[in-house]
């Protein structure tokens, strides 16, 4: 299997997902807490901070499961506050071949997420 990075979104934490069946090292999970999806509109503190502690908590999870995972913190410095910057970040690094995507439910991102991914240098796969 090729060299293969997975965006997992905050409202796609289900460990029953078919990706979470079997550990493969050859697969590198990212996770992202990112202004671009907290200040698109106002969203309550409380509810953007349950979001962050249950995707930190279902991190935690995957990793003590044996599945590699990259999380980027809200205020962590690489953070490019954009899901596309720091994919093609993590891309360059980490020289990842193929990227992986659930589909999202929300149109905006589905849209962002299809526009972008068609420009890039490697394989990607959306799961419908």
């Amino acid at each position: 299997m090729k060299k293969t990075l997975r965006l997992i979104l905050g409202d796609q934490l289900d460990d029953q997902h078919s990706w979470f069946k079997r550990v493969d090292p050859g697969i590198t999970y990212v996770m992202m807490e990112v202004r671009q999806e907290t200040d698109y509109v106002a969203h309550h503190i409380q509810k953007v901070a349950a979001f962050f502690k249950a995707m930190r908590s279902f991190a935690d999870h995957l990793q003590s499961g044996g599945h590699r995972i990259i999380y980027f913190r809200l205020n962590e410095p690489q953070n490019r506050q954009s899901i596309e910057q720091n994919i093609l970040n993590l891309i360059e690094a980490h020289n990842f071949e193929r990227f992986s995507y659930q589909e999202p439910d929300e149109y905006r991102l589905r849209k962002d997420l299809s526009r972008w991914t068609a420009c890039l240098p490697i394989e990607v796969h959306c799961d419908h």
